[in-house]
């Protein structure tokens, strides 16, 4: 009942990237972020079989002012199911205080304490609501070259040489959404809340940024389009130059939601069209116009 959309911190980092010269660590952030999504879209293709399983992807709930962001839920036979989604790769250890350690040796973060925060608020949430239902969290590891050493029992982990019984355990219990299971659906749906505020996004400003328009297939930036389309030196991708605009366009008011879309600003942030008729007329077909002389603008 919710698609996975790609998160609008990843979104802009994405954009970022092209456009400025990360640095070593925020570098490192961007491929983090990148593989978890990975992660999270594997957890999908594993799921489609799932078909009588409600399934809410990327969700933002809040509960007494607590924010609990979940991978996804699933809601089927009178439970709640949450998930949350890891990509990790290598050997993973619990060292004899509980502390998870990465292959290099390093701490991280426990995600079990992600899951048990989860599971908590959505347990208060479900309970303000006056709704009596079962809720039971997994922790699934969904990278094959993943593997935690020193587990200790009864943890609601499921590893990835697991995935296919877990599956298998759970289409034998899933059956036909009921209208009750399909209001708890709806009603989250209505509560949801925007992503919590990223404060690892590096720090950027219009002047500071590259101009043009960049190539979905390397993201290297297109040389100038012959006739209607761009074609790129990298890869040798093409994209007919409306779309292309569009696209650009559309990472603009992501980057800078407060701008206001003109004819001069298109130009600049594009930076590659000798005038500006072909901007022009794209904007004319496929935005509104509003107001005029300064305030004129384009949504």
């Amino acid at each position: 009942m919710k698609e996975r959309d790609v998160p609008k911190e990843l979104q802009i980092l994405r954009i970022l990237r092209s456009r400025m010269n990360f640095n070593e660590e925020e570098e490192s952030y961007y491929q983090y972020k990148e593989k978890g999504y990975e992660g999270e879209i594997s957890f999908d293709k594993w799921a489609e079989p799932l078909k009588d399983m409600i399934f809410l992807n990327d969700v933002n709930l809040s509960v007494n002012n607590n924010h609990f962001q979940n991978d996804s839920l699933g809601i089927s036979a009178g439970t709640l199911h949450i998930f949350e989604v890891k990509n990790l790769e290598g050997d993973y250890t619990i060292d004899k205080e509980g502390k998870w350690r990465s292959p290099k040796g390093n701490i991280v973060k426990n995600p079990l304490l992600q899951l048990e925060k989860a599971e908590t608020l959505m347990n208060q949430l479900l309970k303000n609501m006056g709704w009596r239902v079962k809720v039971e969290p997994h922790l699934v590891f969904v990278n094959p070259e993943f593997h935690l050493y020193n587990v200790p029992s009864h943890l609601p982990i499921i590893y990835p040489a697991q995935l296919l019984r877990f599956r298998e355990k759970m289409l034998q219990r899933c059956s036909k959404p009921t209208r009750f299971e399909i209001q708890i659906a709806e009603r989250l749906l209505s509560i949801l809340i925007e992503e919590i505020p990223y404060s690892s996004v590096p720090d950027y400003t219009y002047d500071g940024l590259r101009k043009g328009i960049v190539c979905p297939g390397c993201q290297k930036f297109y040389n100038s389009p012959i006739y209607t389309t761009f074609y790129c030196d990298g890869c040798d991708y093409k994209e007919e130059t409306t779309t292309a605009v569009l696209r650009s366009i559309k990472e603009f008011k992501v980057l800078f939601p407060t701008r206001h879309l003109t004819t001069n600003q298109v130009f600049d942030w594009c930076g590659i069209f000798r005038d500006k008729r072909t901007i022009r007329t794209i904007l004319k077909k496929n935005f509104k116009h509003k107001g005029r002389s300064a305030a004129s603008h384009y949504y």
